[in-house]
């Protein structure tokens, strides 16, 4: 990336949000990593900066906020060997100043992380994986390709205390196959006589043919703690799968076991009915981002998922209420596709909405619903009858977004009296800059409630340490740093991003600067 278009990038950072009829908006703030990038923003209703995070890992598909203030996100590893599209081999968690506390990596020449991940009540981390089958083991299974094969499979990881984890469950679409070309072979069977299996020749031939590799491509896990299934959505395969979690891992190799007595077997999918030769119109045209809308807010226990409708060039957002007995079982009739025939809601624009790959959406708690626009990097916020009341641009793609309430605990260091006085002893910090941007000095201002040791340093997009800015005991009141962005350490600066991370105390915050040249 080029000087400049880092320059772009953070300009738009910096201008406020659309004039729309925010009174109708969800208040909060919107959490977000640009894809492929290393930085980390937060952003207020009005579009401003409010703390940024510089990692030690690109990556940048899926970024979440823990209730503690730490940040949990999918990273790349160094030297990985399987290269799809959001490969990963990383999960790490970040503390509010950017250190890492734990992390794990999933990656080998056979298997490796990739796109999304999701925080279980338990504090455990469920992950999407590839892992690979030669050509040989795929044609054994009865694929009608001569070609290696990715198939996805999840996985568990629970932190070990001691800045690591271990794999506590998995489930691998490998074990729920089906396929009707060559009964000398396992997995034999008539494709619609197992919905609960997956084609392995799915896509070979017809649209979007998908001969090797990379297969399934999911891009989406979600957790529903009340039923304990899982929820992941398949780019090519244009549906998503809906899986038990209850099971152990032997029963979620099998057929039978678990709270639904189906073992790793599919429970039920939506949107392409003639993947498993059932009746009914192929809805989606890729998708992403597959989610349960949680208990508590509107369309609780329903499925939102980001339609990209690539063929069509028109996005739509759709929910879906599966059809089931309430207790999770879902109701098939044979040779029928799973339901319902039409989704509980849509949004779309027409041609207006767009983004041909990537995308999320999340639905707030007053019963509006957060979308990215990924490609564009277009951000905003639909209300249920479709009026768009809060929007953000960003020159720089971004996979995902989420807006956390205002009163979101692992916000509390947005607001310091909030934050328990055995925390942050001294600090009550409200970091700013001004002006940003600039071409050569800006000022860096803080507020201090009592004497405090303080450490302020500038950082480079990489996290290279470039200077140390102020280092020692201060009083209370407010504090001005002065920062020449010319030079560091006798070299010149370029334009670009950069970052001041103060600590103070117990507390730390940062904040993004460009320099224009």
């Amino acid at each position: 990336m080029t000087a400049f278009t880092r320059t772009m990038i953070v300009v738009a950072l910096f201008l406020a949000a659309s004039q729309l009829p925010a009174q109708e908006a969800f208040q909060g703030f919107t959490l977000f990593n640009p894809t492929n990038s290393r930085t980390t923003y937060l952003v207020d209703m009005a579009g401003e900066i409010v703390h940024t995070w510089s990692n030690s890992a690109g990556g940048g598909y899926a970024v979440y906020l823990k209730e503690n203030g730490n940040l949990l996100r999918p990273a790349r590893a160094d030297g990985t060997s399987l290269n799809g599209g959001a490969a990963a081999g990383l999960v790490q968690e970040i503390d509010w100043g950017g250190n890492v506390l734990w992390e794990f990596e999933y990656n080998s020449p056979t298997y490796l992380s990739h796109h999304d991940l999701e925080i279980m009540p338990n504090g455990n981390v469920l992950l999407i994986a590839w892992e690979v089958k030669s050509a040989a083991e795929a044609q054994a299974a009865g694929r009608e390709s001569n070609s290696v094969f990715w198939p996805d499979h999840v996985i568990e990881v629970e932190p070990d205390g001691d800045g690591g984890a271990k794999i506590v469950w998995q489930w691998h679409a490998w074990d729920h196959l089906v396929q009707d070309r060559d009964p000398t072979k396992p997995n034999y069977g008539i494709i619609a006589e197992h919905p609960e299996l997956i084609d392995i020749n799915l896509r070979l031939t017809g649209s979007n043919p998908r001969g090797g590799g990379d297969w399934l491509h999911i891009n989406g896990v979600s957790y529903n703690p009340e039923l304990d299934q899982i929820v992941i959505s398949s780019h090519y395969m244009n549906e998503f799968y809906v899986i038990d979690h209850s099971t152990t891992t032997e029963e979620a190799a099998g057929h039978s076991g678990g709270r639904y007595g189906k073992g790793g077997d599919i429970l039920y999918r939506w949107g392409s009915p003639e993947n498993y030769d059932a009746e009914g119109e192929t809805v989606f045209d890729v998708i992403h981002c597959s989610n349960w809308i949680p208990q508590g807010l509107p369309g609780a226990g329903n499925i939102l998922v980001f339609n990209n409708g690539e063929g069509q060039r028109r996005s739509v957002i759709t929910e879906i209420t599966p059809v089931s007995d309430g207790a999770g079982n879902y109701l098939l009739t044979a040779g029928r596709a799973f339901g319902p025939l039409e989704p509980t809601w849509t949004y779309s624009e027409g041609t207006g909405f767009y983004s041909n790959h990537l995308g999320s959406c999340q639905r707030l708690p007053n019963g509006n619903t957060l979308i990215s626009e990924s490609t564009s990097g277009y951000l905003f916020e639909v209300t249920a009858d479709g009026q768009k009341v809060w929007d953000f641009q960003f020159q720089g793609q971004i996979a995902r977004s989420l807006r956390y309430a205002a009163d979101y605990p692992g916000l509390a260091r947005l607001n310091p009296t909030a934050v328990d006085a055995a925390d942050t002893p001294a600090a009550s910090l409200a970091l700013r800059t001004s002006p940003n941007p600039f071409s050569s000095e800006t000022t860096i201002s803080f507020r201090l409630s009592g004497p405090t040791a303080v450490d302020a340093r500038i950082y480079d997009e990489l996290g290279r340490e470039l200077i140390i800015l102020d280092r020692g005991r201060r009083e209370p009141g407010l504090h001005h740093l002065e920062w020449d962005g010319s030079t560091a350490a006798g070299h010149p600066v370029k334009a670009g991003i950069y970052h001041c991370r103060l600590r103070a105390g117990d507390q730390v915050q940062s904040i993004a600067l460009l320099i224009v040249k």
